[in-house]
């Protein structure tokens, strides 16, 4: 029998770095259920003929006549001192409204302390977030997801470790292969590749980034790591 995959309902986020795939962002808004635009990520939905459902932190003057007309979009409210960036902020309230997954676009590259954020929010949240940057993928994953690969041939993957612990990685379809090896150093698995279209990687304990370019991430509920083999 065939298992049948739920549709999840998705969010968009739009930071304020620059955004570097105009095509694969607007494929990525348009089939979205809430589009979010934080602090200056009000530009590029201008770029792209959008609206903001959600608006959080400032905004851009010079896109605010093109996407910020009428009375419909909500502005969250937040206290000025508060421990959270703008992004955790938009991701939280993305996530109250039952959105199980969510891309970040022009979350990269802004400041470096930014881009450390939005990669550490990846580990806080697995499975259920996204870095989209130009044609790569970024996503965090844990022991309760198998990791499902999409790309061409060549497409490098890299699976870097984040936090303490050994992590005890499964692959399928990549060049080099782990079968349920231990991935202890940063930079081990770094500049893979994929051996076919289509691949899968699981891991049985902490928390595992998994990067490819070109090509998509998609993390589904795990019922049995053993089944990958």
């Amino acid at each position: 029998m065939s298992r049948q995959i739920k549709q999840l309902k998705m969010a968009c986020i739009f930071c304020k770095s620059e955004l570097k795939n105009l095509e694969r962002a607007k494929c990525s808004a348009t089939h979205s259920d809430l589009l979010i635009a934080v602090d200056g990520g009000t530009k590029h939905l201008a770029a792209l003929e959008l609206k903001p459902d959600i608006l959080v932190g400032e905004i851009d003057d010079v896109a605010a006549d093109g996407v910020l007309k009428g009375d419909d979009i909500v502005r969250l409210s937040y206290s000025p001192d508060k421990n959270k960036s703008h992004v955790e902020v938009a991701l939280e309230y993305a996530f109250e409204q039952e959105c199980e997954q969510v891309v970040l676009l022009a979350a990269v590259g802004d400041r470096l302390d930014n881009t450390l954020e939005n990669v550490a929010l990846l580990a806080k949240y697995p499975g259920h977030i996204a870095i989209l940057d130009g044609t790569a993928t970024l996503v965090a994953v844990d022991k309760t997801e198998r990791c499902v690969l999409h790309g061409e041939v060549g497409s490098a993957v890299s699976l870097i470790p984040y936090g303490p612990g050994r992590l005890k990685v499964r692959t399928k379809s990549l060049k080099y292969s782990l079968e349920d090896e231990p991935l202890a150093f940063v930079t081990q698995g770094l500049s893979n590749e994929l051996s076919q279209t289509e691949a899968r990687v699981c891991v049985s304990e902490g928390i595992l980034l998994v990067y490819i370019d070109p090509g998509e991430v998609c993390p589904e509920r795990q019922y049995d790591m053993k089944e990958e083999g």
